[in-house]
C-alpha cells in the first residue's frame, strides 16, 4: 500500500478536526466583535437594530458550533453552510460598524464619532477574521468530504 492510499484509508477513522477548529476560531472572533460593539455605550445603538444584531450573533455562534461538530464527521454539506455563515459576517460589516463609524453625537468635546477609528478597525478585523475562518474551514470540509467519498466509492467498486 502506498502512502497516499494509507492516508485516504485513515480518513475513514480519523475526525476532520481542522475545519472544525477553524469554525471555533470564527466563533471566537465573533465573540470579540460582540464584546467590542456592545461595550460602546452610546444612544446610537439603542434601537431595534441592536436586537436584530444580538439575535444574529447568537445564531452565528449556534450554527457555527453546530457546523464545527458536523464537519468533524465529513458532512460536506455543512461546509457550504459554513461558507454562507462567512458571507453573513462580511455583510455585517456594512450594518453596524460602517453606520456607527459614520455617525456622530454631541459629546463634552463637541461633535464626536460614535465609533472611533480604532474601534472601527478592530470590528472590521474581527468580522473579516471570523468570515475568513468560516469560509476556509468550509472549503476544507467540502474538499475533504469529497476526497473521502471518492475513496469510499472506489473501495466499494473493488
Amino acid at each position: 500500500m502506498d502512502k497516499d492510499r494509507i492516508k485516504l484509508d485513515r480518513m475513514r477513522y480519523v475526525k476532520d478536526n481542522m475545519p472544525s477548529n477553524f469554525a471555533i476560531l470564527a466563533i471566537v472572533f465573533d465573540v470579540l466583535y460582540f464584546v467590542l460593539i456592545y461595550k460602546i455605550n452610546n444612544e446610537f445603538f439603542y434601537n431595534f437594530l441592536i436586537g436584530v444584531s444580538i439575535i444574529v450573533n447568537l445564531l452565528f455562534m449556534l450554527f457555527g458550533f453546530w457546523s464545527s461538530i458536523e464537519v468533524k464527521n465529513y458532512h460536506g454539506k455543512f461546509g457550504y453552510f459554513m461558507i454562507a455563515l462567512g458571507v453573513v459576517q462580511i455583510i455585517r460589516i456594512f450594518v453596524y460598524p460602517m453606520r456607527a463609524h459614520a455617525a456622530t453625537y454631541l459629546g463634552p468635546e463637541g461633535e464626536m464619532a460614535v465609533m472611533n477609528n480604532s474601534q472601527f478597525l478592530r470590528s472590521i478585523i474581527y468580522l473579516v477574521a471570523a468570515a475568513a475562518f468560516m469560509i476556509v474551514g468550509g472549503l476544507m470540509s467540502i474538499k475533504n468530504s469529497k476526497t473521502l467519498q471518492n475513496y469510499l466509492d472506489s473501495v466499494e467498486k473493488k
